[in-house]
C-alpha cells in the first residue's frame, strides 16, 4: 500500500482547473480552435490557452507514458477515482465524447459487424417470443429479425408444415388478379381523357419509381412484412403484422403500422385491389412481387393452435341445414378429410364426397357395394387420385377420385366384412372379421421392382404373369395369428400395425412377411390403432387410450377420461421432423435416472394392477410404471402435440400434455343438439339406443308389417318413459330415491332391452348388420341388445303425422383432425365437425395450407 500511494502522489494534481489532463492533450477537444460552437458559459481558459508546442508533446508523451503504466497497477477503486477526477476536469463535448467511447467499449451491437449469414445463424437458435424482442432494439435488428429465412425456420421448428404448391398458387393468383385490375383502372383512366396520375401513384423525381407490378420499400426493395409484439406480455397472442412506418430521410412512409391483418395500403396497392384478390395485403413479404411472408404464416398458425388451446371453434354439420337432400339416409360409419374434400361412407351402401369449401356433395353418390360401408382412404392428389373402400360385403373396391367410377372390385377380398384398410405410395392393407390382414400391390411390379418384398419374390412365382410383372391390386400377403377380428390396421414404411379383439397388438415385417412384435396393456378388445414409427396409439374397450414404445413395447402413458369403448382416436405428436431418436432415447434416460435416484431414496415404485389406475403418462418418478423405454413417459412431443378421441360415451376429447408429461382432457366436445339430432346423454342406465333407418327404396326393404309397427311404437313408449325416470331418479336431492320411480325405471327398461332385443334379430334376419356386432370388442353384456329400429317404423310415424321421437345415437364410429378441424360420424346420419379457424379468414388460409404431420 505504500508503494502505492508513493505512486499515487507522485501523480500531476488533476483536480486543478488550470493543469492540462493527459486525456485532454491526447483528445481531439484538446486542440479544438476558436470556431467551436459557444456553450453558453465557459469552464475555463479558451482552448488556445492550452496549446502545446511539438516540444512541449513530446516531453508530455514520456510524462504521459510513465503515468499510464503507473495509474494501471492502481487497485480498481482507485483506478475508478482517477477515471472520474479525469473526465470531470473535461469540457462537456468531451465528455459526451468519453460516454461515446464507454457505449463502444461496453456495448457490441453483432449486427454492425458480423456477416449477414453468421448473425442469420445465430438468431436461428434464438426463440421466436426472444426474437420478436430483438426486432425492436434498433432499425438494423428490426431489418435483420425480420429475415424470411429466420421465420422459416421458426416455423419449422415448431414441427408445422405448409403445402408449399398451394402457397404458390395463392401468390400466382394474386399476382393475375392484380395485372387484371391495373389494367382495367388504366383503360378506365383513358375513356376519362384524364392524363393525371390516380391519387397515390405520382412520384417525385427523387422518389423511387413503382413498378408496374406493385410496390417497393421506401426502405428497400423489398417492403417485407414484419412481427412485432407488445411488451405488456410475453404471449405472442399480442403480436402484429407491420411494416416500415418511415422513410430513411425521417419522413412518414404511406405503409403504417397497424394490428391484425388491417393494413394501410401503400399507392400502387390499394384496397379495391385487396378486394379484388381477396386476400389481405400483410400475408405478402414483398407487396411488389406479392410473395407470402413466412412471418405471417407462423403468427397464423400460432393463433390457430392457440384457439385449439382456448377451445374457440365453430361446429358445422354435413349435410348443410339448407341441403338436407345431400345427407346419407343411414348412419355414417367411417370418413376422411383434407383441406377440400371430406369422403364418407355409411350403412346406406353409398360413398359421397364432399366439398368443405360448399358444404355441398362434389357430385353423385358412389355406389357398387352391397352392404354397409365400413372404412375408406382416399387420395385426391392428381397424380393418385384414387379412393379405396371395404364393407360388410367382404369386397374392396378401388375408385377413381377425379370421377367417382370403379378402377378395381375385389370381390370376396376377405371371407367376412373388412372392418379397416390402409394404403400409401405402394401398398394396401386390408383386416377383417376373418382375423386375417392382407397386403395388396398399388402398381404392377417386376422382379427387380424395389418395392417387391423379398417373400413374395422367393415364395410366390404363380403372381407373375407371361411379361414377368405382378398386376397392380394383386394379393401379395395373408397374415394369420390374431385370434379375434382385426379391427384396425395402420401401415408406416415397411411395417404393418394391427389391432384385435383378442386384446393384443401385433407388428409385422413387410419385406420378411413375419410377425415382428405383441403389445399387451389393454384388458379388452382394441378398436383402433395409429402407428408413426416411434409410437403406438390405441383405443379399447377397456375405456382408455394407451400409448406404447414401439421398439421396446412398453407402454408410456394410460389415458383414461372416456365411459365407454373408445371406437376412435388420432394423435399428433409433431416432432418426427424436430427430435431425433437419439434425442427423445435421451430424455427417457434422464426420466429413468430420476426413478433409480428416487429409489435408491427410499421411494415406494408405483404399481398397477389389472384393473387398477395406470400412468398417464407423467414422468415423476412416483408415477412411473415403464422403465428403459427409448422414448419418455407420455411418448414425448411437440409442445402443440394433441390427442383426440371419440368414443361410445358420444363424447369426443382433446388431450394435451402437461409439463410432467402427462395427458390430460383439455375439452369434451359434444355433438349436441345439432339439425336432425335432437338427442341427450342418459348416463343412468343401460337404455337401448335405437338406430335411425330412413329413405330405403322398395327393392331394399319390404313395407312394415302391423306387428313391426307396434313394436316399434311401444319401444318408442319405453324409450320415453325410461328417459323420464332417469329424469326423475336424477333430479331428487341427495339421499332421497322413491321407491316407485326406482320400480318404473327397472321395468321399463326390461322392457325396452326385451324389445329391442326382438327387433335387432328381425332386422339381422333381413340382411342388416349393426356395427356394434362388427367389432369383437369383448363388450359388457347388453351390448348385444344396442339394434336397430326397422326404417319403416320411423316412415310409418312419419306418414300419420305422429309427433316424432328422434331416437338417433351419436355413438362416435370414427374421427379425423388436420390443423383446422376436428370432424366426426356416428350413429347419427349427420357428420359433425369443429372448425377451430372460429370463422377468422386468415386462419382459414393457414388451415387450408397446412399439412398434417405425425
Amino acid at each position: 500500500m505504500a508503494s502505492s500511494h508513493l505512486r499515487h502522489s507522485a501523480l500531476p494534481p488533476l483536480s486543478h482547473p488550470l493543469h492540462p489532463s493527459p486525456s485532454s492533450v491526447l483528445s481531439s477537444s484538446a486542440i479544438r480552435t476558436h470556431s467551436n460552437f459557444d456553450e453558453g458559459f465557459s469552464e475555463g481558459p479558451p482552448d488556445s490557452d492550452m496549446m502545446y508546442t511539438d516540444t512541449n508533446l513530446e516531453l508530455l508523451d514520456d510524462n504521459f507514458q510513465d503515468a499510464s503504466m503507473r495509474a494501471l497497477d492502481l487497485p480498481l477503486h482507485q483506478r475508478k477515482q482517477l477515471a472520474e477526477a479525469l473526465i470531470k476536469s473535461l469540457p462537456n463535448a468531451d465528455k459526451d465524447d468519453m460516454a461515446l467511447l464507454c457505449e463502444h467499449l461496453t456495448h457490441f451491437d453483432p449486427v454492425h459487424f458480423l456477416p449477414k449469414e453468421l448473425m442469420l445463424h445465430v438468431l436461428s437458435y434464438v426463440d421466436p417470443k426472444d426474437l420478436l424482442s430483438c426486432s425492436k432494439i434498433s432499425r438494423s435488428w428490426r431489418e435483420t429479425t425480420q429475415d424470411e429465412r429466420l421465420w422459416q425456420a421458426c416455423f419449422a421448428r415448431e414441427g408445422w408444415v405448409v403445402d408449399t404448391a398451394k402457397m404458390r398458387q395463392a401468390e400466382e393468383d394474386a399476382r393475375r388478379t392484380m395485372a387484371s385490375s391495373s389494367k382495367q383502372r388504366h383503360l378506365a383512366l383513358r375513356r376519362s381523357g384524364s392524363h393525371k396520375r390516380p391519387h397515390g401513384e405520382a412520384f417525385s423525381e427523387g422518389a423511387t419509381p413503382r413498378s408496374n407490378s406493385g410496390a417497393v420499400s421506401p426502405i428497400d426493395t423489398s417492403a417485407r412484412a414484419n412481427v412485432s409484439v407488445d411488451s405488456s406480455g410475453d404471449d405472442m397472442d399480442t403480436t402484429e403484422i407491420v411494416t416500415p412506418d418511415r422513410t430513411p430521410d425521417g419522413s412518414p412512409d404511406r405503409m403504417t403500422m397497424t394490428g391484425g391483418t388491417d393494413m394501410a395500403m401503400n399507392s400502387s396497392f390499394d384496397q379495391r385491389e385487396a378486394d379484388a384478390i381477396k386476400i389481405s395485403p400483410t400475408i405478402f413479404r414483398d407487396v411488389g412481387d406479392l410473395r407470402i411472408s413466412w412471418s405471417y404464416l407462423y403468427k397464423q398458425r400460432y393463433r390457430l393452435e392457440k384457439n385449439w388451446q382456448a377451445g374457440r371453434y365453430r361446429m358445422f354439420h354435413l349435410p348443410h341445414q339448407s341441403y338436407p337432400q345431400d345427407g346419407h339416409t343411414e348412419c355414417v360409419y367411417t370418413i376422411q378429410h383434407n383441406s377440400d374434400h371430406l369422403v364418407s361412407g355409411s350403412r346406406d351402401k353409398t360413398i359421397r364426397i364432399w366439398n368443405l369449401k360448399t358444404m355441398r356433395l362434389a357430385r353423385e353418390p358412389l355406389r357398387g357395394h352391397e352392404a354397409s360401408v365400413l372404412c375408406l382412404q382416399f387420395d385426391d392428389r392428381p397424380d393418385q387420385d384414387i379412393i379405396v373402400s371395404g364393407g360388410s360385403d367382404a369386397h374392396v373396391i378401388i375408385w377413381r377420385f377425379s370421377t367417382g367410377q370403379p378402377i378395381k372390385i375385389m370381390k370376396q377380398a376377405h371371407d367376412e366384412s373388412v372392418l379397416n384398410l390402409r394404403f400409401d405410395d405402394n401398398y394396401i392393407v386390408t383386416c377383417s372379421k376373418d382375423k386375417t390382414i392382407k397386403l395388396w400391390n398399388r402398381k404392377a411390379l417386376g422382379r427387380d421392382d424395389t418395392n417387391l418384398p423379398a417373400h413374395v419374390l422367393n415364395s410366390a412365382d404363380l403372381l407373375f404373369d407371361q411379361h414377368d410383372k405382378i398386376r397392380e391390386f394383386s394379393l401379395l400377403l395373408t397374415l394369420t395369428g390374431h385370434n379375434a377380428a382385426v379391427n384396425a390396421v395402420m401401415i408406416h414404411e415397411d411395417t404393418i400395425v394391427s389391432a384385435s379383439g383378442d386384446r393384443t397388438i401385433r407388428s409385422w415385417d413387410i419385406n420378411t412377411g413375419k410377425f415382428k412384435r405383441t403389445y399387451t396393456g389393454h384388458t379388452k378388445g382394441i378398436a383402433c390403432v395409429q402407428f408413426d414409427g416411434r409410437r403406438i396409439v390405441s383405443g379399447s374397450s377397456d375405456n382408455t387410450v394407451r400409448i406404447f414404445d414401439a421398439k421396446h413395447a412398453a407402454e408410456v402413458a394410460c389415458l383414461s377420461g372416456h365411459d365407454n369403448l373408445v371406437r376412435t382416436v388420432q394423435a399428433r405428436f409433431g416432432d418426427l421432423a424436430t427430435i431425433t431418436n437419439e434425442e427423445l432415447a435421451d430424455e427417457a434416460r434422464k426420466a429413468d435416472a430420476a426413478f433409480n435416484n428416487a429409489v435408491s431414496r427410499g421411494m415406494t415404485p408405483a404399481t398397477a394392477t389389472r384393473r387398477g389406475p395406470r400412468n398417464a403418462g407423467s414422468s415423476r418418478p412416483q408415477d412411473m410404471l415403464a422403465y428403459g423405454a427409448r422414448i419418455p413417459p407420455g411418448g414425448g412431443g411437440s409442445k402443440w402435440a394433441k390427442i383426440v378421441s371419440g368414443s361410445y360415451d358420444e363424447t369426443v376429447i382433446i388431450w394435451r400434455r402437461a409439463r410432467d408429461g402427462k395427458w390430460v382432457p383439455k375439452h369434451r366436445l359434444t355433438q349436441g343438439h345439432h339439425p336432425r339430432s335432437h338427442t341427450h346423454r342418459r348416463p343412468a342406465a343401460p337404455a337401448l339406443v335405437p338406430q335411425a333407418a330412413a329413405n330405403q327404396t322398395q327393392q331394399q326393404q319390404q313395407p312394415p308389417t302391423q306387428q313391426q309397427v307396434a313394436q316399434a311404437h311401444q319401444l318408442q313408449l319405453a324409450h320415453n318413459g325410461l328417459a323420464q325416470a332417469n329424469h326423475v331418479v336424477q333430479g331428487q336431492p341427495p339421499g332421497h330415491t322413491p321407491g316407485l320411480a326406482h320400480s318404473t325405471l327397472a321395468a321399463l327398461a326390461i322392457a325396452q332391452q326385451t324389445l329391442g332385443h326382438h327387433l335387432a334379430q328381425q332386422v339381422q334376419q333381413g340382411g342388416s348388420v349393426n356395427p356394434t356386432a362388427q367389432l369383437n370388442m369383448g363388450a359388457a353384456p347388453g351390448a348385444a341388445q344396442q339394434a336397430a329400429v326397422p326404417a319403416a317404423a320411423a316412415a310409418h310415424h312419419h306418414h300419420h303425422h305422429a309427433p316424432r321421437v328422434h331416437s338417433d345415437s351419436n355413438r362416435v364410429f370414427k374421427l379425423e383432425f388436420d390443423a383446422r378441424r376436428i370432424v366426426c360420424c356416428s350413429q347419427n346420419k349427420t357428420i359433425v365437425g369443429w372448425d377451430f379457424a372460429s370463422g377468422d379468414p386468415d386462419l382459414e388460409r393457414i388451415g387450408e395450407w397446412s399439412v398434417e404431420t405425425q
